[in-house]
């Protein structure tokens, strides 16, 4: 597990094994906008785009819901350590600029193996915000 604070985005905890490029990052962030969908495009993507080696969006950024919060889901592919990985990014508001992104990484060869699917379906339908 690694964490980070970062004085733009709030804070990060990545989960994962070292050597392993599968991860859950489950980023807070306390100065995110108003608007999930702005907040990957003007906020997230640019960055992922200075940072990440071989980035690459898959298909557009869609707006939805989640737990009932307004919410946006973004993919990209990158290369970690050599390895080409995809990432599944759901950000969600919390209201007064607080929001949470979970993110969701595997190789990209891997994305669609059972296991995977079932582990990003999980970690949707059961992560939870602290309570106000």
């Amino acid at each position: 597990m690694d964490t980070s604070r970062g004085a733009d985005r709030g804070y990060r905890v990545t989960f994962g094994a070292d050597g392993d490029p599968r991860t859950l990052a489950v980023t807070y962030g306390t100065r995110v906008g108003s608007d999930a969908v702005a907040v990957w495009r003007d906020d997230v993507e640019p960055r992922l785009e200075r940072s990440e080696d071989g980035y690459e969006r898959v298909g557009g950024i869609r707006a939805t819901t989640y737990q009932g919060r307004e919410a946006a889901d973004m993919e990209w592919y990158a290369t970690v350590d050599g390895t080409r990985v995809r990432t599944f990014g759901r950000g969600f508001l919390l209201g007064g600029g607080r929001g949470f992104s979970l993110r969701w990484t595997t190789p990209a060869a891997d994305r669609e193996e059972p296991a995977s699917r079932e582990a990003l379906r999980t970690f949707l339908r059961t992560f939870r915000p602290a309570a106000d």
